[in-house]
């Protein structure tokens, strides 16, 4: 029986991707609709497009050397196949991300906080990218280094990635490298969507999504965060969707009285401060989660479903930002629903976006435990 519903689910899932194949040769997707409102003039000397805050700037072409001045922008560009054009990094970069290359890449910006103009000057970037959290400065920035272009482009956010991958093939000369990138991740979009789009309200387990879990406590997700926006179109039912806060809200202080009442059926735990990904070993989060229930369960929701019914995961932040944003969808949606996505193996996915677009391969570390 179980074969028999997993050939069926297989098989739906490829007449799926032809008909989605099929449908982006004949019709516009939103993200190039998106792109052609961003890309306000481009000739063959320079482009000019919106940012991320809305700023217009203009980019005279080519481009031959960029920064990026947080590390979490970096996998987006380097699996663009931008490595060669990259003349400075956060410096966080070389912590985070050892095994990426650019060992030699000069550190001359401090993960969103702020930027050494002199460094970035001296290693003449025809280019500066910086997160959305400082775009409100980005005219003072690109000021201070006597004109130089400055991009408000988080890179990262999953409602915004994909423009933003297409605006910088656009700029970078790089299109072919970002329609590959954008493929790759709307094929796994679009089998989560597929087999959880009908889904009634009652087959919706309801989730408890904590932001800086290995930090903090109780701060809830809202489902646009850039967390809680992962953990959307899986099948479940974030139970801070219904709180009051607007678009510049990331996540919601919370009460455990509130969580007790509100009885989550699953909780998934956004791990940071370097408890999970490269080079930890399985009991390593393993045990980390275990400590942070422990915690959570004395302070008063021992009882939550979630907690009795073994269903608390960890879910490290790689799998969040950027293009891997992917993996932590794919992750949530078969925690939630482990029949419908049987056959689909996120480490392998993982496995495969760091191969195919970083060139590494055999990567060691634990991004989520449980697995899925």
């Amino acid at each position: 029986m179980e074969a028999t519903k997993m050939k069926e689910i297989i098989k739906h899932s490829i007449l799926l991707m032809l008909c989605l194949s099929l449908t982006l040769t004949i019709l516009p997707s939103s993200a190039e609709v998106i792109v052609n409102e961003k890309i306000l003039d481009s000739t063959a000397d320079s482009v000019t497009v919106m940012d991320e805050v809305g700023r217009t700037v203009t980019i005279d072409l080519p481009i031959k050397s960029i920064i990026a001045t947080d590390a979490r922008q970096m996998e987006t560009l380097l699996a663009m196949g931008a490595e060669d054009m990259i003349v400075g990094v956060d410096v966080s970069y070389h912590t985070h991300y050892p095994f990426l290359g650019l060992k030699d890449a000069p550190e001359v910006s401090q993960h969103a906080k702020g930027i050494d103009y002199e460094k970035v000057l001296m290693q003449g970037a025809d280019l500066v990218i910086v997160p959305k959290s400082q775009g409100a400065t980005a005219d003072e920035i690109s000021e201070k280094l006597k004109g130089v272009p400055v991009l408000a482009f988080d890179l990262g956010h999953r409602n915004h990635i994909i423009p933003e991958v297409q605006i910088l093939g656009e700029i970078l000369g790089k299109k072919t490298e970002a329609e590959k990138l954008i493929n790759w991740i709307q094929k796994y979009d679009a089998i989560v969507d597929d087999r959880t789009r009908d889904l009634k309200p009652e087959e919706m387990p309801t989730f408890y999504y904590e932001a800086t879990a290995t930090s903090s406590k109780w701060k809830a997700n809202v489902p646009s965060s850039r967390a809680g926006v992962v953990a959307e179109g899986c099948g479940g039912r974030n139970i801070a969707a219904d709180l009051e806060y607007n678009d510049t809200v990331s996540s919601i202080e919370v009460d455990p009285e509130w969580i007790l009442t509100q009885d989550p059926d699953y909780i998934f735990l956004d791990f940071h401060s370097g408890k999970s990904g490269v080079g930890k070993t399985v009991d390593d989060v393993k045990d980390a989660l275990q400590i942070m229930i422990d915690e959570r369960a004395k302070d008063g929701i021992a009882n939550v479903t979630a907690i009795r019914d073994n269903h608390v995961y960890a879910m490290d932040y790689d799998y969040v930002a950027g293009p891997r944003w992917i993996v932590g969808h794919v992750c949530c949606a078969k925690w939630l629903h482990p029949d419908l996505f049987a056959d689909l193996d996120p480490e392998k996915i993982n496995s495969e976006f760091l191969s195919e677009f970083l060139g590494v391969d055999n990567l060691e570390g634990t991004w989520v435990y449980p697995h899925p």
